[in-house]
């Protein structure tokens, strides 16, 4: 790192822990303690907009993981499993290409985990949706906001346990242990464990498969903790999960009949493993030092047909293996007058992926001929950075915060375009001539490149807090956000490289505490400058754009509370406007067209009701407006607008718990995305799940 900028950010930022200030009271409010801050504030007191779903929540809407929570959740959408939007920024960036990081980051327990299916909400203490840039708290991947997921801690105290099994419609089955407690020597540990399986809703006719988008899921979770004396404590935390499933996307003339044409057995396989290692030392009352080092680690394949029919052109093999290991050093210094955390923080990522084709039609120089060839990417990126924010009371009723963070990325990239094997085309009988041609096609088409990039930035942040009274709040907040630049997929010729985005936020917001109450509101504007943007340009070439300028403006507003006579509610409501403001490419101009996957609008409400007795039950609604899935905001492209109702009842005493649930009730027909690719031949869609009725027992002791 260059030593003096180094030092220089390291200086400013750790004055406020140096600080002697006089003491205030500060008014504070008790509230839910938000786990995934470096500073450890509670809900009340974050400068940002942040959804805190405790486990009763996920509980009353069915939430099986964050899929289904992103749902039902204002400016949040997921398009897919493994592709969604925080205030219509996508996680994946806009459109395909390159080997950039995602832009938003999901941590469990600690740990950067890339996984697809790994946030389950199985024996989950809370889940928090931090909305907007978080670059200067979480770092690499954190461009448009952070995922944090806080699994249960071991109890040094009791044993306890839970156990769950249940079924429904489509073949529907889980089964689900939890327990733990203390051991000796100052010990506890808490292992979980959970399947939740399908056979799906959709039948291959070409391959007379009738469980064509099955679904498996398995997660294994251990927790062992260290407690032994007053000033240090330590957590070892082991994960493993599992996803199997068939392929999601179907044909848009069939995809609500629920019918498959594939020629080729298409799957997608996922296995995750996390280890994350936290250390806390008490210094003194006021000091506390942190050690969290991590270790993640995610494979995944998926196999599918080119043009999803009965005819032979070809299918595709994509294999991604992604490897994160992190260090972070933290110190944490709390007095009545000043907040503050200063750390430095070290991690690599590995990833290595190909793309491979099989039997794909080309056309080379006039030649038709069917080719195997694979598409590979490789990149090892380096981060190291330095941070501190501090929350400094000016009086009883405002608070400062600053922050800032300089991060240095480098990574060394590899793109590779290799020919396999290729036999020509008869064009008279269109069937393939015996002989591979690959060596002549070999010296034309094949390319293996390797190119260096890397950037630096320093990211401020400054916000400013008022106690209003003792119920109310408001705050303002200024942060950047970043992504760094990194070099594209090509067949031919050199890699050719793209740089990082910025953003500029902007948060104002309000949050009410009064009795069971708890509401927030947060209006908001991000300015883009140099976007990146992915675009496809053949079956083996991505370019990635940086263009001008972009906005994401909107606001959001979420409530939570009891009635009376048992009732409660929470719910919330998401407005969001993006739009390209400087952006053209090949003589188009995309300026005033929106991001893709961003809804313009999006609420939910949920109804609650229990009793003395143990009898409960749910009701809830969300609502979430059709999108474009494309730059070109094309209006026969749209992801579907729709409204998705669910319910829940049943009884829960002091140990057994049974209960009946429905999701999707009115058994809405929608698709959340759609992949259009002329130069692939591929048009297809993905929807929603239909109507789910299903049943469970749960016994805790």
């Amino acid at each position: 790192m260059p030593s003096s900028r180094y030092l220089l950010a390291a200086t400013a930022l750790l004055i406020p822990i140096s600080s002697t200030a006089a003491d205030t009271n500060k008014l504070k409010i008790e509230e839910v303690l938000v786990t995934g801050d470096p500073m450890s504030r509670s809900s009340l007191d974050t400068v940002s907009s942040i959804s805190i779903v405790p486990d009763e929540q996920l509980r009353a809407l069915n939430i099986r993981d964050l899929y289904d929570l992103l749902l039902r959740s204002p400016n949040l959408n997921a398009a897919r499993e493994d592709k969604f939007s925080v205030r219509g920024i996508s996680n994946e960036g806009i459109g395909p290409g390159g080997t950039g990081r995602p832009t938003v980051s999901i941590f469990i327990d600690g740990a950067r985990q890339p996984g697809r299916g790994v946030a389950n909400s199985w024996d989950v203490k809370q889940m928090e949706f931090y909305r907007g840039p978080q670059s200067t708290a979480f770092g690499p991947g954190s461009l448009a906001g952070a995922v944090v997921v806080q699994t249960r801690d071991p109890s040094t105290q009791e044993y306890s346990g839970e156990a769950k099994v249940g079924a429904g419609n489509y073949g529907g089955r889980e089964a689900g242990i939890a327990l733990g407690g203390p051991l000796a020597a100052g010990f506890a540990f808490r292992y979980a464990a959970e399947t939740n399986q399908t056979d799906g809703e959709a039948t291959n006719t070409t391959l007379n498969d009738d469980e064509w988008q099955a679904r498996k899921r398995y997660m294994q979770r251990l927790k062992l903790s260290w407690n032994a004396t007053d000033w240090y404590s330590a957590m070892l935390t082991i994960q493993d999960s599992k996803l199997r499933e068939g392929n999601e996307y179907l044909p848009p003339e069939t995809a609500e009949d629920g019918i498959s044409t594939d020629n080729i057995d298409g799957f997608y396989r996922d296995n995750s493993q996390l280890w994350v290692l936290s250390q806390h030392a008490e210094l003194n009352d006021d000091l506390r030092l942190s050690l969290i080092a991590s270790h993640a680690k995610n494979y995944n394949q998926r196999k599918g047909d080119y043009d999803i029919s009965d005819a032979n052109n070809g299918y595709f093999i994509n294999t991604v293996n992604t490897e994160n290991d992190s260090l972070e050093v933290r110190l944490q210094y709390q007095t009545s007058a000043i907040k503050a955390v200063a750390g430095l923080y070290y991690a690599n990522d590995e990833l290595v992926g190909t793309s491979s084709s099989i039997d794909l039609p080309y056309n080379v120089s006039g030649m038709q001929l069917r080719a195997d060839a694979d598409l590979a990417a490789d990149r090892d990126a380096t981060t190291r950075a330095v941070y501190s924010e501090a929350d400094i009371n000016l009086s009883t009723r405002w608070t400062l915060t600053l922050g800032a963070r300089y991060e240095e990325n480098e990574a060394t990239n590899r793109s590779a375009f290799i020919v396999t094997g290729a036999e020509l085309i008869d064009p008279v009988t269109g069937t393939t001539i015996p002989g591979d041609i690959s060596p002549l096609l070999k010296p034309i088409l094949d390319n293996d490149t390797t190119a260096p990039s890397g950037d630096d930035v320093l990211l401020p942040k400054i916000a400013l807090s008022f106690q209003i009274n003792d119920e109310l709040s408001a705050f303002l907040t200024r942060s950047q956000g970043y992504r760094a630049g990194s070099v594209d997929f090509v067949s031919s010729g050199n890699s050719p490289s793209y740089g990082p985005e910025y953003t500029n936020n902007y948060d104002l917001g309000l949050k009410l505490q009064r009795g069971s109450w708890f509401v927030q509101g947060t209006i908001f504007r991000i300015d883009y400058d140099d976007m990146q943007i992915g675009v496809r340009v053949d079956a083996s070439n991505f370019r990635t754009d940086n263009a001008g300028e972009a906005k994401s403006e909107g606001a959001e507003l979420e409530f939570r509370g009891d009635l009376a006579y048992g009732f409660s509610v929470f719910g919330g409501i998401g407005y969001v406007d993006t739009a390209f403001v400087e952006y053209q490419d090949d003589g188009v101009n995309y300026a005033d067209n929106h991001f893709p996957n961003a809804p313009r609008n999006t609420a939910n409400f949920s109804l609650r009701y229990a009793n003395d007795w143990g009898f409960f039950s749910d009701i809830s609604w969300s609502r979430t407006d059709d999108s474009y899935i494309d730059r070109e905001n094309t209006p026969t492209l749209l992801a579907d607008a729709r409204d998705l109702f669910g319910a829940r009842i049943g009884y829960q005493g002091e140990h057994f718990g049974a209960e009946l649930y429905g999701q999707n009730l009115t058994d809405k027909f929608y698709i959340t995305d759609r992949f259009n690719s002329p130069s692939l031949g591929i048009n297809t869609v993905y929807v929603g799940d239909p109507k789910e009725i299903g049943a469970r027992i749960t016994y805790k002791f």
